[in-house]
């Protein structure tokens, strides 16, 4: 389950699910999975929502009222050609299939759907994600490294830093397996101008508080290491 959470935390779900009572037992066996699902009761909330945030894996019902999940992978795929798709449907005749894999679809389930089958379809998604953006490097927790637009991300979101936060994060991706001594860290962040070990540990406690505590661990009368590889 730890590697599971691992692989599946960095990214951003919208699950579009019309029965509410078998969307409220999805919801809460994917919530410990991903950190934050967005669960729909319709193609129509599910556009809206892709429209005040962004997605990185779709989990459609086909069987929706009003437009069908087909259609709302169709929708989606117009303004978001990276995210994965997995579909749940009733059948899987000729037709969808060839429209499956017009649209590029992760994986389709054919109902009833255990929870292990889609476990492993969205883990097949979150893989295929990595494979599409090897930038975004996975820090836990929900949170990811672009090194392409060298920003910080949580759930797909931006997170501030600072200059010297961001350097120092940094730092720890250049070298994720490796502890960093406080005079390594006193070099690369301040190589111009001589600081102490409590200015070190001032940026290590700001980095924390924006993000988690366990994103960079103490190795006692050394330095630090990238927690996630702890």
């Amino acid at each position: 389950m730890k590697a599971r959470k691992a692989l599946l935390s960095p990214f951003r779900l919208l699950y579009v699910e019309d029965d509410a009572a078998v969307r409220e037992e999805f919801v809460e066996f994917l919530r410990r999975f991903f950190p934050e699902v967005t669960a729909v009761s319709s193609a129509e909330a599910a556009l809206d929502a892709c429209r005040i945030a962004p997605y990185d894996i779709f989990l459609l019902d086909l069987n929706l009222p009003g437009m069908d999940g087909l259609t709302l992978a169709e929708r989606i795929r117009t303004d978001n050609r990276n995210g994965r798709i997995v579909m749940m449907t009733a059948y899987a005749d000729r037709p969808f299939l060839l429209k499956a894999v017009e649209l590029e679809l992760t994986r389709y389930l054919v109902k009833p759907v255990t929870g292990e089958e889609l476990l492993e379809a969205l883990e097949k998604a979150a893989k295929e994600l990595q494979e599409r953006f090897p930038q975004y490097k996975d820090l836990g927790e929900g949170y990811r490294y672009d090194t392409a637009r060298k920003c910080l991300l949580k759930n797909g979101r931006e997170v501030p830093l600072r200059r010297k936060e961001m350097e120092l994060l940094e730092c720890f991706l250049a070298q994720p397996m490796r502890t960093l001594t406080y005079e390594l860290l006193q070099y690369e962040i301040w190589p111009d101008t001589p600081m102490t070990r409590d200015a070190v540990r001032a940026q290590i406690k700001n980095l924390r508080k924006k993000t988690y505590p366990g994103i960079v661990q103490s190795v006692s009368g050394i330095g630090y290491r990238l927690g996630v590889y702890a």
